[in-house]
C-alpha cells in the first residue's frame, strides 16, 4: 500500500495534522509520503498561497473572516466554487504524479487538497481511494464540493454539517484530529521541566500564539508583567513570525519573568512543564494542548473555524475563553487558584479528545483498502480515552472515537 498525504502551507495545523498520519502509518511499515498540495500548481505559487495567508491573517484578520462568510453564501446559493476552480488546475500534474508513483491511497488535510483530488477523480481513470481530515471542530464551506471515500471529523456536530451538505452519513467516521504520538508521552511536569532546564519552583505560563501573534501578544505580556509576580514564569512562542519575535526580545528579552522560544519540534515538552497554556483557538494546537492534558485558555480567534472551536471547546469543559489581556491574565490566576476546577477541565479533556485518532484513521483506511469494509452508522470505534486513575470514562456525548 502506497499513501500520498497532501497538505497546504496555509497554517502549520494542517501540516501538523498530515505529519501525524505520517508518523503513524510508517511507525506501520506502509510507504507514504506528504506533499503540499499548491507545489503541484507551481514553486512559485506555492510560496505566494503561504505568504498570502501570513499576511491576511497578520495584518488583516478581518479578511480571514469575511472569506469565511462568502464561503458560506456560496454553499447556500448553491453556486460552484471559484476555489474548486483554482485547486482544479493542477489536476493532471498531480494525476501523473499519483500514477506515476504508483499510489493507491490519498489522504487530504486541506480543502484545496480534497478539491484538487476531487478534480482528478473527475478529469482521469484515477482508481485510488482518497479521504479527508477535517483539522477544525467545524465544518467549513465548500466541502460540498468533494467527491470523497471517507471523512474523518472531530465531533458529532462536524459530521451533521456535513451531512446537510449532502454527504453520505456512511462515509462519515468520528476519530477526532491526530495529533503526534508524542503529545501523550508519559512524562511528568517536572521531568519536562528538567528538560527544558525550566524552573520547578515557579508557576509557568506558556503562551503559544501562532505565528500570528493574535495582534494582541505584546500588550498580554505587559499585563502579565504587570500582575504577576516573581514566582510565575511566561514562555512565548511567536512561532515563525520574526516581526513579532523582535518585538517580544526589544521588549522583554532583560526581564527575567519572560523567555521567547524559537519554533521548536518540543512544543509537547513545553506544554508538559506548563501549568497552563494559552492559545489561539487552532484545531491542532487546541487539540494538542488537550492531549498533553494541560489547562487550556483560549485567547483571541480568528473569526470562523476558531471561533467554533473555541464553541466546542468551552461547551464541554475543556477551556475556558479570555478575549482581552486583562481576562487572560484574570483567567491564569482564577485556573491556577481552583484545584477542582482545574482537575474538572483535565478529566473532561481526556473524556471528550480522542489522544489516538491518528491511530483510529490509519486503521480505518487500512481496514477499507484490505477489506473492503464500511463504517457502522459512521461512528468509528477505536481505542477509549481513559479518565482520572485509568477508570474508563463513559460519555454519549464525547467525540472521542
Amino acid at each position: 500500500m502506497k499513501i500520498l498525504i497532501l497538505s497546504c502551507g496555509t497554517g502549520e495545523g494542517h501540516n501538523s495534522a498530515a505529519r501525524a498520519v505520517e508518523e503513524n502509518l510508517l511507525k506501520r511499515n506502509i510507504f507514504c509520503e506528504v506533499k503540499d498540495v499548491v507545489s503541484f500548481r507551481s514553486e512559485k505559487a506555492q510560496k505566494k498561497v503561504s505568504a498570502t495567508y501570513s499576511a491576511v491573517i497578520t495584518k488583516a484578520p478581518a479578511l480571514f473572516g469575511t472569506a469565511y462568510v462568502l464561503g458560506g453564501l456560496y454553499d447556500r446559493l448553491k453556486l460552484p466554487s471559484p476555489i474548486y476552480c483554482a485547486n482544479a488546475k493542477c489536476a493532471e500534474k498531480l494525476y501523473r504524479y499519483i500514477a506515476s508513483n504508483g499510489f493507491n491511497c490519498v489522504i487530504c488535510t486541506h480543502l484545496f487538497a480534497m478539491e484538487a483530488m476531487t478534480a482528478v477523480r473527475k478529469g482521469f481513470d484515477c482508481g485510488v481511494l482518497v479521504y479527508g481530515i477535517l483539522t477544525d471542530y467545524t465544518a467549513i464551506p465548500f466541502y460540498k464540493d468533494c467527491v470523497l471515500d471517507g471523512w474523518f471529523v472531530p465531533n458529532a456536530e462536524a459530521q451533521s454539517q456535513l451531512e446537510k451538505r449532502g454527504i453520505s452519513k456512511r462515509i462519515i467516521h468520528r476519530t477526532g484530529i491526530p495529533v503526534s504520538e508524542k503529545f501523550r508521552t508519559e512524562i511528568t511536569k517536572s521531568a519536562a521541566r528538567e528538560a527544558l532546564n525550566l524552573p520547578q519552583d515557579k508557576k509557568i505560563i506558556t503562551v503559544a500564539a501562532g505565528s500570528a501573534g493574535c495582534g494582541k501578544i505584546i500588550k498580554l505580556c505587559k499585563r502579565f508583567d504587570k500582575e504577576l509576580d516573581a514566582g510565575y514564569k511566561v514562555l512565548v512562542f511567536p512561532a515563525k513570525n520574526r516581526k513579532l519575535k523582535e518585538r517580544l526580545v526589544k521588549s522583554f528579552g532583560a526581564n527575567p519573568k519572560f523567555i521567547t522560544v524559537d519554533f521548536t519540534p518540543d512544543i509537547h515538552l513545553y506544554f508538559k512543564a506548563a501549568d497552563a497554556v494559552l492559545t489561539k483557538a487552532g484545531g491542532l494546537s487546541s487539540t494538542e494542548a488537550a492531549v498533553v492534558n494541560v489547562p487550556v485558555i483560549h485567547i483571541k480567534s480568528l473569526y470562523g473555524c476558531e471561533t467554533a472551536n473555541v464553541k466546542y471547546f468551552l461547551k464541554n469543559g475543556l477551556s475556558v475563553s479570555a478575549k482581552t489581556a486583562k481576562k487572560a491574565v484574570k483567567a491564569v490566576k482564577q485556573l491556577l487558584a481552583d484545584s477542582n476546577c482545574t482537575r474538572n477541565m483535565l478529566d473532561l479533556q481526556r473524556i471528550f479528545i480522542n489522544c489516538y485518532a491518528a491511530d483510529s484513521i490509519t486503521e480505518k483506511i487500512t481496514e477499507e483498502a484490505e477489506n473492503g469494509s464500511v463504517a457502522v452508522d459512521g461512528l468509528y470505534f477505536g481505542r477509549f480515552s481513559c479518565g482520572r486513575d485509568n477508570v474508563l470514562q463513559v460519555c454519549p456525548e464525547a467525540d472521542n472515537g
